[in-house]
């Protein structure tokens, strides 16, 4: 049976982080908190975004993957975004979803965070849309033009840098506007901006609108590039390595079982997230992809760090729980 619960992250990132680093300071165990209910024989929390990408943990609950790999697992609602790390950080979770520039910008404020499993990789459903009228065909027509992405320190801003360098031009030919995914549509439709990233379901929103997809983000230099997966601290990791170990698997067998079945999704998503059946069936479908893939996320850091969104290399392989 699902256990869902909600929680709620008042204060902003750069409050929380400076909390969070006050507590890793003061030692491993503190970061930990008390929340790493394997240690204590409660349930494991587990933070997810109520997303189509996170049907891997509903999934891996309501079909009982979680129970199968001996993993007594809560669900917990948290709010999305680079929120994610301070829930975890402050115990109210032990893992959660991330996409990876927060996870990898939070390791290097200092954080221990430490990589779980992967989760999803971008494909088909993280578009670059424009409108019918802009006579933009093409990633080399957006030199000079503003593009819409979610963060300016996040994945988006890596992947269309990237593609820009890929079409000849320089990665700051492009102008970055920041805004929600659910205004970015408006945006366009009235001329606020120039293109846009949508990633579904607002895609299936885009194209009903008569907006024209250029192709996709996570393309040429960057196709195969992990969007987001699970993560932990360093000391729940160290102190609950088996509570570790089966929730790769656990991640990794929903994966599989989710990857090309829309049937399976339809019946799913709209039971956790606002997103209905119909829309489900006409999005396109995420790429699932339980590992980890290191090698890939190496790419992620040093194309991170090309861009400046951080300031030192990362060695991603270290990262990684063990």
């Amino acid at each position: 049976m699902l256990r869902r619960r909600n929680i709620t992250t008042a204060a902003t990132f750069a409050v929380l982080t400076t909390a969070a680093l006050a507590l890793s300071a003061c030692g491993g165990n503190a970061t930990a908190g008390s929340a790493a209910g394997a240690g204590e024989g409660g349930p494991v929390q587990v933070g997810y975004f109520p997303l189509v990408h996170t049907s891997t943990a509903v999934n891996a609950d309501e079909a009982g993957i979680f129970a199968e790999n001996g993993l007594d697992a809560e669900l917990v609602a948290t709010q999305g975004g680079a929120a994610a790390i301070p829930a975890l950080i402050s115990g109210s979770v032990d893992f959660t979803y991330s996409n990876y520039t927060s996870a990898l910008l939070a390791v290097e404020k200092g954080l221990p965070i430490r990589l779980v499993s992967g989760n999803d990789v971008g494909s088909a459903d993280h578009g670059i849309f424009v409108s019918a009228e802009s006579g933009i065909e093409e990633v080399a027509d957006l030199k000079g033009k503003t593009f819409a992405v979610n963060n300016l320190q996040n994945i988006g801003t890596v992947a269309i840098k990237a593609l820009m360098e890929d079409a000849g031009l320089a990665a700051d030919d492009v102008k970055l506007v920041e805004m929600p995914y659910p205004d970015m549509q408006a945006a366009l439709e009235r001329g606020a901006v120039d293109a846009i990233w949508q990633v579904e379901p607002f895609q299936s929103s885009a194209k009903a609108a008569g907006l024209v997809k250029i192709g996709d983000l996570f393309s040429g230099p960057v196709a195969d590039m992990p969007v987001a997966g699970w993560v932990t601290t360093e000391a729940f990791a160290k102190e609950n390595p088996e509570a570790v170990e089966a929730f790769k698997k656990s991640i990794a067998a929903s994966a599989q079982e989710l990857q090309d079945n829309r049937e399976l999704l339809v019946e799913l998503v709209p039971s956790f997230t606002k997103v209905t059946a119909e829309v489900v069936e006409a999005a396109e479908m995420p790429r699932f992809q339980g590992e980890l893939d290191v090698e890939q996320l190496q790419k992620t850091a040093d194309l991170m760090l090309k861009y400046k969104i951080t300031g030192s290399e990362l060695d991603v392989q270290s990262l990684v729980a063990e």
